[in-house]
C-alpha cells in the first residue's frame, strides 16, 4: 500500500475510479489513527489524532493520512470528486406494489 500527501491521493482516487467506473469495485475506508500512544490506551489529545484513508481499487491501493486541521479542505474535495465521479451508478428498479381492488 502506497502512502501518498493528500493532493496526491485525492489524484490516483480520481484515476481508480474513472477505471472501475463501467465494471469493477473499489473501497474506500476511513479510519481514526491516535498512533502508539492509542494502542497503548493512553489518552491521546483529539487535535493530534489523524485520519487514515485507504482506496482500493483493482490492482491499486493507496493511502493517506490527514491531520485533524485539514480534514475540512480534504472532505470538501473527496465530496466533489464523488459527486462528478459517481454518476454512471445505477438507478434501484422500485417494484410498484399491486393494488387489489375492492369491490362492494
Amino acid at each position: 500500500m502506497v502512502l501518498l500527501d493528500a493532493d496526491a491521493f485525492l489524484t490516483q482516487l480520481t484515476r481508480i475510479l474513472e477505471s472501475t467506473r463501467t465494471k469493477g469495485t473499489m473501497y474506500v475506508t476511513m479510519k481514526r489513527y491516535a498512533g502508539i500512544d492509542g494502542k497503548k490506551g493512553r489518552a491521546v489529545d483529539p487535535a493530534d489524532c489523524r485520519c487514515l484513508v485507504r482506496a482500493t481499487g483493482g490492482k491499486h491501493k493507496i493511502s493517506t493520512m490527514i491531520a485533524a486541521k485539514d480534514h475540512r479542505r480534504f472532505m470538501k474535495s473527496y465530496g466533489n470528486i464523488l459527486k462528478v465521479s459517481l454518476d454512471s451508478l445505477k438507478k434501484k428498479e422500485r417494484k410498484r406494489p399491486d393494488k387489489k381492488k375492492v369491490t362492494a
